[in-house]
């Protein structure tokens, strides 16, 4: 029995030698992406003994050029005749029907696609860029 508990005690410490060997906390410095120093629309960009550029490792940081505020920004503003518009992208994956109180002169804004609105009597093309018609509005949804 005491053979048997010396050849097991052995054969643990041998397992533990195995598994709890120290790790070595030196790592070899692979190459990063090109885009790494390219800031995000956000002006994000990591300091070089930031420990978060691990993740750009051996990888290029992928960074979108077409930011969706700019996107919206060109969207032309629709102009409409009536007091008050619906707003629902259209198609399957669109959002729910939004209904937009067009009354006070400024421009309404759909808060799921950033659509913008504006009644016809406050529409100044110098102000607010180029437009489509309400009728346009309908058609380009549809299609969608």
């Amino acid at each position: 029995m005491a053979a048997l508990i010396k050849q097991r005690s052995h054969s643990l410490a041998v397992a533990a030698r195995y598994f709890l060997r120290p790790i070595s906390t030196t790592c070899a410095r692979q190459a990063e992406g090109p885009s790494v120093e390219t800031p995000t629309h956000t002006g994000q960009v990591f300091d070089k003994a930031d420990y978060r550029r691990l993740r750009f490792m051996d990888k290029d940081k992928l960074i979108n050029s077409e930011f969706a505020i700019k996107l919206i920004a060109e969207d032309p503003i629709v102009v409409v005749n009536a007091n008050h518009v619906f707003s629902d992208s259209g198609g399957p994956l669109g959002h729910p029907k939004v209904y937009i109180n067009l009354d006070k002169p400024q421009v309404g804004v759909c808060g799921y696609s950033g659509r913008k609105f504006v009644q016809s009597k406050y529409y100044d093309e110098k102000k607010h860029g180029p437009s489509i018609t309400y009728a346009q509005y309908l058609d380009e949804v549809k299609r969608s």
